[in-house]
């Protein structure tokens, strides 16, 4: 029962969120939508910036499985590395309009820094996600190491949120090309320059 009243006021504040900005939301809205006290509320989190973490946190696993059905040395580079930017992509997909309406509040954003570093969390993680994957298969010989696996990780992470970031700014796909699409181009384009000599 716990883990549903769990569930259920993290898919509150997500749909709040998105429909009013984060800075508009308020525990009072969350426990309105939930339809529980904000006494109720308390008992789950702490504060409203903690409802948000948990946001947040949710489509973590779902990255992370990919990660883990797609180990370096397993299936082609070009499979593993389109699968991880496909998987990226939905991850920034849902993290962007939660997230976004924190860099227009300053103290908002201090509390959500101060949160990613209680839980060694945040943006980075993910580039340290790819730089690991990215890295395993240089050993193997299967990627070159003439480019950094820090660098490669940056090439493929920054067109994924330049992606995301102008879907949501315009409303639509910017360029008529499927998300599919995209990562097999990009990692195609990327694939010439870091296979091995």
């Amino acid at each position: 029962m716990a883990g549903e009243t769990h569930q259920r006021i993290l898919e509150a504040t997500e749909k709040l969120i998105q429909m009013n900005g984060l800075a508009r939301v308020t525990t009072r809205d969350i426990a309105r939508e939930t339809g529980l006290s904000e006494g109720a509320l308390y008992r789950h989190f702490d504060h409203k910036e903690e409802i948000l973490f948990a946001v947040v946190s949710k489509y973590l696993p779902a990255l992370l499985d990919v990660f883990q059905a797609h180990p370096a040395g397993t299936s082609t580079i070009r499979a593993n590395v389109t699968a991880l930017t496909l998987a990226v992509l939905r991850y920034y997909g849902h993290l962007f309009p939660i997230t976004a309406s924190c860099l227009a509040d300053t103290s908002l954003l201090t509390r959500y820094r101060e949160a990613i570093h209680q839980h060694n969390g945040g943006p980075q993680t993910i580039f340290t996600l790819v730089a690991a994957y990215i890295e395993e298969e240089q050993q193997l010989g299967r990627i070159g190491q003439r480019i950094p696996a820090l660098s490669i990780a940056t090439l493929l992470l920054g067109p994924c949120l330049q992606r995301v970031f102008m879907t949501h700014m315009l409303g639509q796909n910017p360029f008529d090309q499927t998300d599919e699409q995209f990562a097999d181009e990009l990692v195609q384009a990327l694939m010439v320059s870091t296979m091995p000599a």
